[in-house]
């Protein structure tokens, strides 16, 4: 069941004064909000899936293959084993329990799954379930710290980086970096720190001495909403441009609770106005919904946007153009995950940190995810995803250069109450 919205979109009122919402029983052009007009009917597309697919794919390998030089056939093989490292990621951590010090995809080392145990006889265990699953080269090594425990030391900092942050011009900022076994304490480089952000590093030193890093960071980290135009037919989907009072986010995954159908998004996309619309080619700007529950800040960033009218808009589960989405994947450091916004398109990266906590102006995230993906302002709310997994929601990134920040899809669809729709 979809829970009572945590905040009150503070546009909601004036919006609902200026915008219609009405839906439609079949296409027609819709009142256009501030005057913007039917977009330019579209390009014929004769691709076929196979073919989306196979572009997607070879976007895919050539990231990987620039990141760490490898031919397009290297990059291809380790494109297509992530999945299944993924899953078995997963199971050798239910299988070892506080003796499980985290996993992640080694591309130093042949894109190989490595998994960290505190104990030397949890390694044989690890090794064994590797091996039931077809995945002899994964590797094992011991390290000082479960990753229950760097789970609490991130949890405890970003409690404590929340307060120091509040006022502060440059935000302190935390992350699970599994590979270090480690959680990384970074500040701006360059900025002055506050004496309250000087007492946590000192604070952190002292009280979990080497779980913890202190590093710098090179960019603010800011949401990604902007103004532009962008147009999409049904189906309502993953990737497509959405409008509210002149600003522009992207959709996220559909999903649904009940018989109630929802569209996900980034939850600060929500503050900035109630209704949402998306720009069509054939019907010009056609309302989708308000924003049924969201929540920016602490908790993560995260919006469900109610499907007034599915029966006009046929929510698939696809991304943008016809991706099919199967499920959703945890996030492992090392393994990569892209991204289709309305601004930059389809891009792909390699997650660097999880559990992490961000600095935006005014508010502090916890339990997000770190990636090299590159995007833009307008990409806020896209959906983050690999294959045909989902992996979250699109926050934002460093002011400058590219970075990407994802609210993870297990704790969105459980905060918002929503099951995801399949392709």
């Amino acid at each position: 069941m979809v829970r009572p919205k945590r905040r009150r979109v503070a546009a909601a009122v004036a919006a609902a004064a200026a915008l219609t919402t009405a839906s439609m029983a079949a296409p027609a052009y819709a009142g256009a909000p501030d005057d913007r007009g039917a977009p330019p009917a579209p390009t014929p597309n004769h691709r076929s899936q196979a073919q989306i697919q196979q572009e997607a794919k070879n976007t895919l390998v050539k990231q990987i293959a620039k990141d760490h030089g490898v031919s397009a056939a290297e990059a291809g093989r380790r494109a297509d084993r992530q999945p299944a490292q993924f899953k078995l990621a997963t199971k050798i951590d239910k299988k070892l329990g506080a003796a499980y010090g985290g996993a992640w995809i080694d591309q130093a080392h042949g894109g190989r799954l490595t998994v960290a145990v505190t104990k030397k006889h949890a390694a044989a265990k690890a090794r064994t379930t590797a091996t039931a699953s077809g995945m002899n080269d994964t590797a094992t090594t011991t390290v000082r710290y479960s990753f229950q425990h760097l789970q609490q030391v991130s949890d405890s900092l970003a409690k404590r980086v929340a307060t120091a942050n509040k006022g502060a011009k440059a935000g302190l900022q935390t992350g699970i970096v599994t590979s270090g076994n480690t959680v990384k304490l970074s500040s701006l480089k360059g900025a002055a720190l506050t004496p309250a952000q000087r007492d946590v590093i000192g604070w952190a030193r002292r009280t979990f001495g080497g779980a913890v890093q202190v590093s710098t960071y090179a960019h603010k980290s800011v949401p990604r909403y902007c103004y532009d135009d962008y147009a999409c037919d049904p189906p309502l989907r993953s990737g497509l441009a959405i409008f509210t009072g002149g600003a522009r986010c992207t959709s996220a995954f559909m999903t649904y609770s009940g018989s109630r159908y929802y569209m996900l998004t980034a939850g600060h996309c929500a503050e900035l106005g109630y209704y949402w619309d998306v720009s069509t080619y054939s019907y010009g700007y056609q309302n989708v919904g308000g924003a049924s529950n969201y929540t920016f800040g602490w908790y993560g960033d995260s919006a469900i946007v109610s499907i007034d009218n599915p029966t006009w808009w046929q929510p698939k589960g696809w991304v943008l153009p016809q991706t099919r989405v199967y499920g959703s994947e945890r996030d492992y450091v090392g393994g990569y995950v892209c991204k289709q916004g309305s601004t930059t398109g389809y891009t792909c990266g390699s997650i660097t940190e999880v559990n992490a906590t961000v600095s935006y102006p005014n508010r502090t995230l916890s339990g997000m995810t770190w990636s090299t993906a590159c995007d833009g302002p307008g990409d806020s709310g896209s959906g983050v995803f690999y294959g045909n997994y989902a992996h979250g929601i699109l926050s934002g990134g460093p002011n400058s250069g590219c970075g990407m920040i994802h609210e993870p899809i297990g704790r969105a669809l459980s905060s918002m109450g929503v099951s995801l729709l399949r392709g």
